[in-house]
């Protein structure tokens, strides 16, 4: 933990400097480029944006609350499912049911997923007018949220401890291979629907692209797919730290297993409170921590309000596994292709038959996918989206925004106009 602790920090200082460094940078070149005219000007402007920058944000109230819990303080039923898997992980679902129709029938179930190291939660921090489950179930959708294996809320086993490195021996094809099927075998037993549609964010798309190739039986049973800033080829993501880092994925990965830590990057306990408490309660700190995150994921920083930054940036921090982090490193250095974890020569030819890394062919996806994606995105550039698209055989369609960074399709001011309601204009009627 104490590790884990001075981790953080160092890259915190590193973001720091380089936060830094290009501002400075960007001053230099705006210095250049405009009249003194304009100087004052800005300079004015900048004042009175200031003079604001101290003033203290509202307290928001569910900054401590569960994902049920926010669902059902906002007005609407939910359910706790929890499902196990094949190799027994037990995740939990979250569910806002719909009424039946008339005659009694199931209405549609949408099941959406999170990214890499967050939770159900971070689909609830908009307010309700602009969050995507709440619009679903306002259209009556029968609205599903999934929890990774590892995350916070879905951190058991059957036989296994959190606190057992075994219990953290999973990554990205673990999750794709078990985790998914379970959830929609789940679903479409419960309500009896032969279908169903899937949403999926970042990994979410990874994940399901990775059980559609692994279990081909279940492309019949999804009707609509809908990806949002789809993971896949990771081969010209440009945040510079991670780029940085990537090289040395493995030794990295190696040296924290080595000295105990298999599962991280959960902000439980105090550090949900640090965090919190460092972006938040002024504007000042807010946008600051919208600035830290935008040189990971994207600049787009207006589009974030600062009311909900830190309610966004704890919701991001609900733990997954050390593999699950370092396959993002592997996946850079493989190039242009979408590959399983590398165990090395002799793991690899252990599980897959071969010293490289199982490839995971994307056309064999036979299930229809709808693809969004962002021209400002650092993670998943418009480059690896481009290579997607040219491996999917069942794309039925995609649309880029320009200006749109990682994580405004899940909080962007303006995501509702720009993604959600084109987003629900594609799936079959509830």
């Amino acid at each position: 933990m104490l590790f884990n602790r001075r981790l953080h920090c160092w890259l915190s200082f590193t973001t720091l400097v380089s936060t830094c460094c290009y501002t400075w940078s960007e001053y230099a070149a705006s210095a250049e480029a405009i009249t003194a005219s304009k100087l004052l000007k800005n300079w004015s402007r900048k004042a009175e944006e200031d003079a604001r920058l101290f003033d203290r944000l509202p307290q928001h109230d569910e900054l401590f609350l569960t994902p049920p819990q926010v669902i059902r303080k906002r007005g609407y039923p939910v359910e706790i499912h929890h499902v196990t898997t094949a190799d027994g992980y037990i995740l939990e679902l979250h569910r806002i049911p719909a009424k039946p129709l008339n005659d009694g029938s199931p209405r549609k179930a949408v099941f959406i997923h999170h990214g890499v190291i967050e939770s159900s939660g971070t689909w609830l921090v908009n307010p309700s007018s602009l969050a995507l489950p709440f619009l679903l179930a306002d259209q009556s959708y029968d609205v599903w949220l999934g929890n990774f294996r590892g995350n916070r809320y879905s951190r058991r086993h059957v036989q296994l401890s959190p606190k057992q490195s075994k219990f953290w021996q999973f990554s990205w094809d673990e999750i794709g291979n078990f985790d998914i099927p379970a959830i929609i075998n789940h679903i479409l037993t419960l309500t009896g629907l032969p279908t169903m549609s899937y949403i999926g964010h970042s990994l979410g798309c990874g994940v399901f692209f990775i059980a559609m190739v692994k279990h081909p039986e279940l492309n019949a049973k999804i009707d609509t797919m809908v990806a949002l800033a789809p993971l896949s080829s990771f081969a010209n993501f440009k945040t510079p730290i991670y780029r940085a880092l990537a090289p040395f994925s493995r030794p990295i990965e190696a040296f924290l297993k080595k000295i105990g830590i298999w599962g991280w990057l959960d902000s439980d306990g105090l550090g949900d409170v640090l965090l919190k408490s460092a972006c938040s309660p002024t504007y000042k700190q807010a946008k600051f921590c919208r600035y830290l995150l935008g040189l990971v994921t994207g600049h787009n920083r207006e589009n974030i309000h600062p009311s909900i930054v830190a309610l966004a940036v704890t919701n991001i921090f609900r733990g997954t596994s050390v593999q699950v982090i370092a396959q993002f490193g592997q996946n850079y250095l493989a190039g242009e292709t979408f590959q399983a974890y590398d165990y090395g020569k002799k793991g690899n030819l252990k599980r897959y038959g071969s010293p490289e890394p199982y490839e995971y062919l994307l056309g064999k996806i036979t299930a229809p996918v709808y693809v969004f994606s962002g021209g400002n995105d650092l993670l998943v550039t418009p480059e690896d989206v481009d290579w997607l698209l040219t491996q999917l055989t069942n794309l039925k369609g995609s649309v880029r925004i320009p200006e749109y960074s990682h994580m405004d399709f899940l909080w962007g001011s303006d995501v509702k106009e720009k993604i959600y309601n084109p987003v629900i204009a594609l799936l079959p009627p509830p």
